[in-house]
């Protein structure tokens, strides 16, 4: 069996399991068992890697628990994250309640959309007409649901938190890859349930199991799929819309002539499928993109106005959003016209102005722009601008001594912006600027090293190093060489030193060397040798002197 707390903390994003932590803490404050039920748990199941909407059952009334998601939307505030460990708090960004089913649409702060609603059943006066709404047990609200994939739950409750209920076998359909609905009269009671099996059936590549392929033959000919009430038509539009891949759902309804039980304006009108494909192939590398309403426009392209109003009331509802909806095309020739001026040249000023811009309405520019210019900056401010947002130098400032709050990231913001334009390139660039924005003091740079000063030589001592290697050499006697290999000296051979032998009695040492040795020294030198050396010439002697006045 499954770890379904182990799938729910690794399968679904992180503000989806913030959700599911503190609408189950909510739950269990006042004393409600909260499920985690339906389509949400047959994708954990099943092993998709993205869980779309997430889908609570709660036994008892579950405006106890949007009463405290109401306050905390009002007051701008809500309570601790549901992990307990800080970061983002999770807050309701949109609800709307149906008090028929007693169900509310969520819409958080993050983009994760939920639906809360009462365990129920229902009880059908005659078919296809709107069945009576009774309170029930979560295994009654699971065996009146459409197939069995999706007649399972999790419980979110303390004591049993993981717990999956399965009163249908929907693991094992899941399995088989087949849908399969729980009982005969199950088209007959719900007519959008044909829609929803050829679409979760194309989705999933899931069959249908035999007896459900039965029922859903009869179900096509006697034409079930044009009773639909127009809530159940908006349901149905509005998931077509939120699959990956609208243009597939789109033309099997065609083919099979089911389109116009959704809308009969819409299936007689010209439907732009290349317009989905080229929403779909600039979105889909996009983290976190929701391409719903550049979809919508896309399906309403082609019909008028009016026609375009209603089924945007209808399928969208809240006003806000409608407005948005119908309004992309001219509001965002708005957009380029100032994103392509003089007013935006740096980077972060077009950042400034594309960050209060609805995110439908970039991702429509993004889709649209006819300018290269345009695109371009739309492109940095949608793919590389989060890249560098996301390495801010958190833990850096708080090194050098600032503290998380508001000052914290305005100083986090103005670095993200100097960096957009290039003020900001290396990492001391970067470290000046921290300590300039937050006001802390930068330290001063350490001061040099002192000169270790060398010991005063004492007499007789051999400094150390080169200097006293030398000096060395100088006091003491060269070691001796054997003879006839001589030493280096600057590159030159050097003959050997010649030996000295001591006078007989205090007289001065005299060189003496052997004759063979005294000749290799004077060739070296270039001198002859002493006995080779030419004499000088004697001279003549002087005849005598003659003394005067002496006669012989």
């Amino acid at each position: 069996m499954s770890d379904y707390n182990f799938l729910m903390e690794t399968r679904l994003s992180a503000e989806q399991f913030k959700v599911i932590n503190h609408l189950g803490r909510l739950a269990g404050e006042q004393g409600l068992n909260l499920y985690l039920a339906g389509g949400a748990v047959r994708d954990l199941t099943y092993g998709q890697q993205v869980v779309r909407d997430l889908d609570f059952v709660v036994e008892g009334n579950p405006h106890r628990i949007l009463r405290p998601l109401e306050s905390s939307r009002a007051s701008g505030s809500s309570r601790a994250s549901a992990s307990g460990t800080g970061g983002p708090e999770v807050r309701l960004e949109y609800s709307r309640f149906d008090s028929r089913l007693n169900a509310a649409d969520l819409r958080f702060v993050g983009g994760v959309r939920a639906e809360l609603a009462m365990a129920r059943q229902e009880n059908y006066a005659r078919y296809g007409q709107r069945p009576e709404i009774v309170p029930a047990m979560i295994f009654e609200d699971l065996k009146r649901r459409d197939f069995s994939v999706n007649a399972m739950a999790v419980s979110l409750h303390p004591n049993s938190r993981g717990l999956l209920l399965d009163p249908t076998n929907g693991a094992a359909d899941i399995e088989r890859r087949e849908l399969r609905v729980l009982h005969s009269r199950s088209f007959s009671e719900d007519p959008s349930r044909v829609y929803r099996l050829l679409r979760l059936g194309l989705r999933l590549d899931f069959k249908a199991e035999e007896r459900t392929q039965t029922y859903l033959a009869a179900a096509l000919e006697r034409r079930m799929g044009e009773n639909l009430d127009p809530d159940q038509q908006a349901r149905e539009l509005r998931a077509i819309l939120r699959e990956d891949h609208p243009v597939r759902v789109l033309k099997m309804l065609t083919e099979k002539g089911l389109l116009a039980g959704l809308d009969r304006k819409l299936s007689s009108t010209r439907i732009l499928y290349d317009h989905f494909a080229k929403v779909r192939s600039a979105v889909q590398n996009l983290p976190g993109a929701d391409p719903f309403l550049l979809y919508f426009h896309c399906l309403v392209e082609k019909l008028s106005s009016g026609h375009r109003t209603r089924l945007a009331r209808q399928i969208i509802g809240e006003s806000r959003t409608v407005k948005l909806a119908l309004s992309l095309e001219k509001e965002a020739k708005k957009l380029s016209r100032v994103l392509g001026s003089a007013k935006v040249k740096l980077p972060s000023q077009v950042y400034a102005l594309l960050s209060q811009q609805p995110r439908p309405l970039v991702l429509f520019l993004l889709v649209n722009a006819t300018s290269s210019k345009v695109l371009k900056r739309v492109k940095d401010y949608l793919f590389k601008y989060p890249q560098i947002r996301a390495r801010l130098p958190h833990a850096e400032l708080q090194a050098i001594g600032a503290k998380p709050g508001l000052a914290f990231e305005k100083v986090l913001e103005q670095v993200f912006r100097d960096q957009l334009d290039g003020k900001i390139k290396t990492h001391q660039q970067l470290t000046k600027a921290l300590y300039a924005y937050s006001g802390i003091k930068e330290p001063p740079p350490p001061k040099p090293a002192k000169p270790v000063k060398s010991p005063k030589a004492t007499p007789g001592a051999v400094p150390p190093g080169k200097a006293g290697k030398k000096a060395a050499e100088g006091l003491t006697a060269p070691s001796p060489r054997p003879p006839g290999k001589p030493a280096k000296h600057g590159g030159k051979p050097v003959a050997a030193p010649p030996p000295t032998v001591q006078p007989p009695s205090g007289g001065k040492p005299a060189a003496a060397h052997p004759p063979a040795v005294a000749l290799q020294k004077a060739a070296l030198v270039g001198k002859k040798p002493a006995a080779a050396a030419k004499k000088p010439a004697q001279r003549p002697a002087r005849p005598a002197r003659r003394v005067k006045g002496r006669k012989k």
